[in-house]
């Protein structure tokens, strides 16, 4: 009788631990909690009306600082520049062309992590507030130089996509991304005009995640 109840206390003792540990393992398996901050490459798709007759593809960064407030609810703020990329000329005032154009968002929102911390790949929601300003490189064909026009506007973003968790502290994010607005004022030869010019990008971004709670 005694040898079956220690036989008995020694599994209940090793299910016990093996049940502990499997908890352990998938906790640690992805975590979304605390801040983090994440680096990406990205690839734009952007259009304007007057700017540009189609979209435009540009090379950029995006560094974003993320909050996880719990393992399915964060907040995330993003600083992105898009390089400098060749526009189709356009005529937008008496022999002045559009040339070049770079943009410099800024992004703050919410988003949301679906899937179980016990996974290695979650999926990625979000939605925010997308604040622009993009620089029109144009050309003055009756004085053969270019000048700046800074555009400035406010919009809204969507986005979507995967995390693949390397390790419960780092991630691989691939987010894409969809955001439109209107541009409200622009500025060049030191006069500044109120403006209304609609426009709309598609983002690809892939990169790095850190998760401080992760470690």
């Amino acid at each position: 009788m005694k040898s079956i109840f220690k036989y008995t206390l020694l599994l209940y003792c090793l299910w016990f631990w093996n049940n502990n540990l499997v908890g352990q393992v998938e906790f640690q398996t992805s975590v979304n909690e605390g801040f983090g901050i994440r680096i990406s490459g990205i690839t734009e798709l952007w259009k304007a009306n007057i700017i540009t007759e189609k979209r435009i593809t540009g090379p950029g960064v995006d560094i974003a600082a993320t909050y996880g407030i719990s393992e399915k609810i964060g907040l995330y703020g993003n600083f992105q520049h898009i390089f400098g990329a060749k526009l189709s000329p356009v005529e937008v005032d008496f022999l002045i062309y559009t040339n070049r154009v770079s943009h410099q968002n800024l992004k703050a929102g919410l988003r949301y992590v679906g899937g179980s911390t016990s996974s290695k790949i979650r999926y990625t929601v979000e939605a925010g507030i997308l604040r622009p300003v993009s620089v029109v490189q144009l050309f003055q064909d009756q004085f053969d130089n270019f000048i700046d026009m800074r555009l400035k506007g406010i919009g809204f973003s969507l986005g979507a996509g995967l995390a693949y968790f390397a390790s419960p502290f780092l991630s691989l994010d691939l987010t894409a991304g969809y955001g439109m607005g209107k541009y409200r004022s622009s500025e060049y030869l030191g006069i500044t005009y109120k403006e209304s010019l609609q426009w709309s990008q598609l983002q690809i971004t892939l990169g790095a995640h850190y998760h401080f709670a992760g470690r």
